[in-house]
């Protein structure tokens, strides 16, 4: 019953403080929204320029398969000056300059010349505007061929078709939206609790807790229940009022089991906001704390950077980051269909991390209220 009434008195204390309730609503509404609606890691109306030598039907045909919504051409340029002054201005951040002998190269058998200027400015756009002009040359090559090909000349044009499983439409939203939402929840997850217990620190009501008799576990408690409590309603709010409605992205597999992670993966993270607590001595010194850490977490949890991409001995320390099981948890419950049985390896690691970290935070406060 005196965990109860903690437990009623931080979520009392909770609906009474209208900056954190601000905060908690914007991270798990608008913030989502915005991060899946206008962050994409897709290649989108990519500034391009064109510079047509050749002027024949053949270039023409290769422009036109240049379409939107990944690329738009945004003139056609006659000059090197051209070029110069539209990749040094931003205004275009690919150039491609047809040779003028492109048609006669073809019907000689040999390879239309296509040269391209790309702004390396953001490697990772101009890879990825350069491997799709790669790939509509060779898919428009394949239909300027019009002489039979020995076996030798026929394996240089090998027409594949790729397909997708899991998200067919390549729909970045999707991802992006799941992971932020993972984001906010290890975010707001760390920040409540600690949150809760430095206030007491701040009021000088610790000394209450002091005379209390209550175990160091049983304040533990009162600050991790209301708080799993409130992040995993703003979770389902944001799962069935942005993420399902708005962007059609419903779990293919159990939600039954992704919301078992989810309050498992919020005890994880309350467990490491109460450590923070009992470090810092006011708000201010969490948030700095907070900030600290969520960097290492969201680098090491694979968000960013695929684990593949990473030094091997950076890649060690992924193992330890409680957020990499749970993205792996909900990208294989949304996108893979996931079960429980699925989810049960992940699971018993989440469980691992927060147990220690409960443990580990009861004693320091232990410690301290001692």
């Amino acid at each position: 019953m005196r965990t109860f009434a903690l437990i009623k008195k931080e979520l009392l204390q909770f609906s009474r403080d209208p900056a954190l309730v601000a905060v908690v609503l914007w991270c798990f509404s608008l913030d989502v929204y915005l991060c899946a609606r206008g962050f994409s890691v897709e290649l989108k109306n990519y500034p391009i320029a064109i510079r047509n030598l050749d002027g024949s039907q053949m270039s023409l045909s290769l422009i036109d398969h240049i379409l939107p919504p990944q690329f738009r051409i945004i003139g056609i340029i006659n000059s090197d000056r051209e070029s110069d002054e539209l990749l040094t201005t931003g205004r275009a951040q690919m150039v491609i300059e047809i040779d003028k002998d492109f048609t006669r190269d073809i019907a000689r058998g040999k390879a239309g010349k296509i040269q391209v200027l790309v702004d390396g400015t953001n490697s990772n756009m101009a890879a990825m505007a350069l491997a799709h002009i790669q790939s509509i040359c060779n898919t428009v090559k394949l239909k300027f061929i019009r002489r039979p090909l020995s076996q030798a000349g026929a394996a240089r044009y090998i027409k594949f078709t790729p397909i997708y499983w899991f998200n067919r439409n390549l729909n970045g939203s999707w991802f992006v939206g799941l992971s932020e939402l993972c984001s906010e929840i290890t975010m707001v997850a760390i920040l409540l609790p600690a949150a809760a217990l430095v206030r007491e620190k701040e009021y000088g009501t610790i000394e209450q807790l002091l005379v209390s008799p209550l175990h160091s576990w049983q304040i533990m408690l009162s600050k991790i229940i209301p708080m799993t409590f409130l992040v995993l309603l703003f979770t389902t709010l944001c799962l069935f009022a942005i993420l399902m409605p708005v962007f059609n992205l419903y779990p293919k597999g159990s939600i039954v089991a992704y919301w078992v992670a989810t309050a498992i993966y919020i005890g994880a993270c309350s467990g490491l906001g109460m450590l923070l607590a009992t470090v810092a001595k006011n708000l201010s010194q969490v948030l700095l704390m907070l900030i600290a850490a969520m960097v290492p977490i969201m680098f090491l949890s694979g968000t960013w950077t695929p684990p593949e991409a990473m030094p091997l001995v950076v890649r060690w320390f992924t193992y330890i980051s409680p957020l990499s099981y749970y993205l792996e948890i909900s990208n294989g419950i949304f996108f893979k269909g996931w079960a429980f049985v699925q989810s049960l390896h992940q699971l018993v690691w989440l469980m691992i991390f927060s147990g220690g970290l409960f443990l580990i935070g009861s004693s320091r406060i232990s410690r301290q209220l001692g």
